[in-house]
């Protein structure tokens, strides 16, 4: 809803932090940001693309008062501070908006997604981020060093792909991750007697296609309308970079499907193979019961306190009981196998 303030209610608890990159054809300049500072107005210098990046978005009063001083309303806030925010891409009123979300692999194979906000205009463009690790950007940084496809001659949207192309291809590595698991997976589980662990890889993978779906689809749709915007269909070069990151963006939403088709043949293949075995182990619970079954009368019989039964006064009774046992068994089973009951 509408409001004067937005707060960060993401699970990533981590400080703000600030920092600014400034380049141009002859040089560039990087600097750390107090987040106390009253003049974040004075961050994008003229003569350079500046590229100012937050990470951490706990300080959300901060993270407010940037984004209203460099120029954006505050209705602005409220995409940028909310995590679960649907993907978009708004570029509308000279300035550009896109929230989208990357997944990567964290520890013990789980899937995780984190918040991207990309704000622009003019000669800046501003990077939102949950957490402060900075390896997401860091392509981005080398290709900047190294005046990749004359970045550094360029506009903000250059930029602005650059760094959605380091968001695609952490998403598009996870993908593929994921669906290496599905396949390794797939020969596990045709190995009927070794899949213990089955039911937990099928659920953790359902839950990392689930993310790349969700994360990625609204996102596919909303390219269309950037990919036809005056600035990308007005540059020859930008429409090669865009077009290179709808290819990637098709490969993301293709892979996710991928997953989903071969997770739904996984657990109908899960299903049948815990039916079968539950069926082997009742086969087997069967037979020994059934194999019982003429020993147990035979034990019934002879337990009876009858004070006449001529069996009781054979010398030789015991071990001729268990002969008969024995043999009453043996002739069940040749019994059972030759009529083929397993």
């Amino acid at each position: 809803m509408f409001s004067d303030s937005y707060r960060y209610y993401g699970r990533y608890r981590q400080p703000t932090e600030i920092s600014v990159i400034r380049y141009n054809r002859e040089k560039i300049e990087k600097e750390e940001v107090y987040t106390g500072t009253e003049d974040f107005g004075r961050l994008a210098k003229e003569g350079y693309i500046n590229w100012i990046h937050v990470s951490g978005l706990a300080d959300s009063a901060v993270i407010t008062r940037l984004i209203e001083t460099m120029g954006f309303p505050p209705v602005d806030c409220k995409p940028v501070l909310t995590p679960l925010h649907a993907a978009k891409i708004d570029l509308s009123n000279d300035r550009l908006i896109i929230i989208m979300r990357a997944c990567y692999f964290e520890k013990k194979r789980d899937v995780s997604s984190e918040h991207i906000a990309v704000l622009s205009r003019d000669n800046f463009v501003i990077t939102f981020r949950e957490k402060r690790e900075k390896d997401l950007f860091v392509p981005v940084e080398n290709s900047i060093v190294k005046d990749v496809m004359g970045i550094r001659s360029s506009n903000t949207t250059m930029l602005v792909s650059f760094l959605m192309n380091a968001v695609f291809s952490v998403t598009i590595e996870t993908a593929l991750k994921v669906e290496d698991m599905l396949e390794k997976l797939d020969d596990e589980l045709l190995e009927t007697l070794k899949n213990d662990n089955a039911g937990r890889k099928i659920q953790q993978c359902r839950h990392a296609t689930l993310i790349l779906h969700k994360n990625n689809t609204p996102l596919h749709r909303e390219f269309t309308n950037f990919a036809q915007s005056d600035a990308v269909v007005s540059d020859e070069s930008m429409m090669q970079i865009v077009d290179e990151l709808s290819n990637q963006l098709d490969l993301i939403i293709l892979t996710a499907v991928n997953c989903s088709d071969m997770l739904t043949s996984m657990r109908d293949m899960y299903a049948a193979n815990n039916e079968f075995r539950t069926n082997a182990i009742m086969k087997r619970l069967t037979i020994v019961s059934t194999l019982f079954i003429p020993i147990t009368f035979l034990v019934g019989l002879w337990g009876m306190n009858f004070k006449y039964m001529p069996e009781l006064d054979l010398e030789f009774g015991y071990p001729l009981a268990l002969i008969a046992l024995f043999l009453t068994g043996v002739w069940t089973w040749e019994f059972m196998k030759r009529n083929k009951w397993f």
